[in-house]
């Protein structure tokens, strides 16, 4: 009877974890706001088992008879167990109970960057000579300006969003990476590299520091969350700034600069020539997602 208590106990305890999470705005660090909806209804789930629990208990106890000292599973069976088993077991669950309650919240930064590998290149599920085979317009003889965006911004079948995006970047003025289509956008930039090198960029993330960048170089970045936290990578772009050694990890600045191409630990990477940096404050919702709207 004692082990439905527990068990009642502990799904509950998740239950109200995933309430305290949501209430206390903490959700958004450890899932995508598409999995929301299915998190909620989890803890649903989780209070109905720990009713059912409770009902077992009460049950158990008000059976005749059951006299034996073994541990009654409901199964027509005694079966005796390691009271030291059990409390390992249920210790094991109650772990990330706890983890919540008794340490400090704290967003994905350098640390974690550094043991993921960040990515200078965009998304890399999309190949950069894929985006280089040309492809002419199908709707008919386009204008000389849409001839030669088309020169410009080539694509194929797994790039065509892309270059509609890199069109509409290419007639902006500056360029700002959004939260909303942030991967798709570096992505894009990578992509065109050629077609927008030279334009303004303006990219907010936090610094990380690698020993091979030197002095007077950093990089911006944020994490890129598809799922919940534990699938999270670092994406952002190199910075190059007279000064900057004098910004710490983990601190939060927005970056204008030129877009260029470096070479850099052996690979050709877009990067910001900075001609402005400012610190700011970190946003309440320190990642990004993926765009699952874009090119719809």
């Amino acid at each position: 009877m004692i082990h439905h208590f527990i068990r009642a106990a502990l799904l509950a305890g998740f239950a109200f974890m995933i309430v305290y999470l949501f209430n206390s705005g903490q959700a958004v660090l450890y899932i995508a706001p598409r999995m929301e909806l299915l998190v909620k209804l989890s803890a649903l789930g989780l209070y109905a088992a720990a009713v059912y629990q409770i009902f077992a208990a009460l049950r158990s106890k008000s059976k005749a008879g059951s006299s034996d000292h073994g541990t009654d599973c409901d199964c027509g069976h005694h079966h005796s167990k390691s009271p030291f088993k059990g409390t390992v077991m249920y210790g094991l669950f109650l772990l990330p109970l706890l983890t919540i309650l008794l340490v400090p919240t704290s967003t994905l930064g350098s640390a974690m960057a550094e043991k993921k590998g960040i990515s200078f290149t965009g998304s890399e599920s999309v190949n950069r000579d894929a985006g280089a085979a040309e492809r002419s317009n199908s709707d008919g003889a386009p204008d000389v300006i849409e001839q030669e965006l088309d020169a410009l911004f080539p694509y194929d079948e797994y790039t065509v969003d892309h270059a509609k995006l890199g069109k509409k970047l290419y007639g902006e003025e500056l360029i700002i990476v959004p939260e909303k289509q942030f991967i798709e956008t570096l992505t894009t930039l990578d992509l065109y590299r050629d077609a927008l090198a030279g334009k303004e960029v303006e990219i907010s993330g936090f610094v990380y520091r690698e020993e091979e960048m030197g002095e007077d170089r950093i990089a911006v970045s944020r994490f890129a969350m598809n799922c919940c936290s534990a699938d999270a990578l670092p994406y952002g772009l190199v910075i190059t700034w007279p000064k900057a050694e004098q910004y710490n990890e983990d601190e939060w600045i927005k970056v204008k600069g030129e877009l260029t191409v470096i070479e850099y630990d052996g690979n050709s990477i877009i990067s910001l020539q900075a001609s402005k940096i400012e610190r700011i404050a970190a946003p309440s919702t320190p990642y990004v997602y993926p765009d699952f709207e874009f090119g719809t």
